[in-house]
């Protein structure tokens, strides 16, 4: 690497850190070095101890403003002993007027500067008074009353032009400070969303792997609980068949008759399984299409019980998450009304009305809930059906009848947001 592109690498950057994130200090170190010069050059002669005594007060000034701005932070102490002696050199400043050295009135406007970018507001406000009559009295040794006035009045824009800008420099560093820490805030939030987003990513996995594994338990007790049974009547029935075909062949054939009989019922109920084994998409069908579906199925599998639908009613907008609880809701009902009802008649209704939505699942068998643990056979248990429901706010209510039957009743309140602008064109017209 040759020297001139090492002294780029290494010069460039600290310059480009001066004019943009300091631009202040720098401007502060243009007026330190134009300051020196007046002070030098604006006398045409000035004498040797003049000289000296000038280039160490402003040596020594720069010295302090370089210790004062470099620092990112002090103690309090270091603050007020570094602010105070630059106050006290730029007092010292004006009496060496006495030596034929020129009037350092620009390093008056540093040191107001100084005041604003690092005391306190309140302090700044009382110092640079101060050391605007300071000057006055430094003006006075030099001139006279004669000159005083108009260079006071003169200086005195000038206090007020620096100390406007150094405090908007101020205000503006507290601004970048306050939307820097802001920034990294919603940095830290959009880490924390993040890390929750994946969590709740892997919480819904799981959750997802937890259903599909109680589904699979589900339906293989439903299998070995229904084959098993079957299976084993059939199987004690060809039993006795093969015992009696020689003696009491009559009896032989009433058993062959019954086995038949639970043959074709098993055959049922592994339809039943299949049909509940095969996806659905009631995403895309609404709610009266897939309970009509779901009743084909039912009347397919038990042709014995007379379903009747009454699915007449104008609905709102739903959504599919609700009409796959309703949709559940009526697959849960006929099947506790074709597994334990012993019903011949069975009534599904569904109505909107008065800003609700009512399922109705009545029949008119027994009446009587279902034997101990054969509830939670299913996937879609009356329990887990009642909590599946008021997630979603609404309610649902099921018991046997007075008369006789079962009856399960699921509402939950669905607000028209939208009206038909057939509606709407009524309502003006009656306005």
């Amino acid at each position: 690497m040759s020297s001139q592109a090492r002294i780029d690498e290494i010069v460039l950057p600290v310059i480009t850190r001066w004019l943009t994130h300091r631009a202040v200090d720098s401007a502060l170190v243009t007026v330190l070095v134009l300051n020196y010069l007046i002070s030098i050059l604006g006398t045409w002669s000035p004498t040797f101890p003049g000289f000296v005594l000038s280039t160490s007060i402003l040596g020594s000034y720069g010295a302090l403003f370089w210790w004062l701005t470099s620092k990112s932070s002090m103690k309090p102490w270091q603050l007020v002993l570094c602010i105070g002696t630059i106050s006290l050199l730029t007092f010292i400043s004006g009496l060496v007027l006495a030596v034929d050295v020129g009037f350092n009135w620009l390093l008056y406007l540093v040191t107001v500067t100084l005041y604003f970018t690092h005391l306190s507001l309140r302090s700044a406000l009382i110092l640079s008074p101060l050391l605007y009559l300071v000057a006055g009295i430094n003006m006075f040794i030099l001139g006279g009353w004669h000159k005083l006035f108009p260079s006071w009045v003169s200086l005195l824009a000038g206090f007020g032009f620096v100390a406007i800008f150094a405090l908007s420099d101020r205000l503006l560093k507290q601004e970048q400070k306050r939307s820097q820490k802001l920034f990294h805030q919603l940095e830290g939030s959009k880490q924390e969303l993040e890390q929750a987003h994946q969590q709740l990513q892997a919480y819904a996995n799981e959750v997802e792997e937890l259903a599909k594994a109680r589904e699979r338990t589900r339906l293989a007790r439903d299998i070995h609980d229904t084959l098993g049974h079957y299976l084993t009547i059939i199987s004690i029935q060809l039993e006795t068949i093969s015992k009696l075909q020689e003696r009491d062949q009559a009896r032989a054939i009433v058993e062959v008759e019954e086995a038949k009989r639970v043959a074709a019922q098993c055959m049922q109920e592994v339809r039943h399984a299949v049909a509940a084994l095969r996806p659905r998409s009631t995403a895309s069908l609404n709610i009266p299409e897939a309970l009509s579906q779901l009743g084909n199925e039912f009347r397919l599998v038990t042709p014995e019980i007379d379903l009747t639908l009454d699915l007449e009613t104008t609905l709102p907008a739903l959504s599919a998450e609700l009409q796959l609880a309703f949709y559940r809701a009526a697959q849960e009902a006929l099947t506790n009304v074709r597994k334990h009802a012993q019903a011949s008649k069975v009534l599904v209704r569904l109505r909107y009305e008065d800003e609700i939505l009512e399922l109705v699942i009545r029949d008119n068998g027994q009446g009587s809930l279902p034997a101990p643990g054969r509830e939670q056979s299913s996937g879609f248990g009356l329990i887990g059906l009642r909590e599946r429901i008021e997630l979603l706010g609404g309610e649902v209510a099921f018991g046997p009848l007075e008369a006789a039957g079962y009856r399960v009743a699921v509402q939950i309140r669905v607000p028209q947001t939208l009206k038909a602008p057939a509606d709407l064109l009524m309502q003006e017209s009656e306005a």
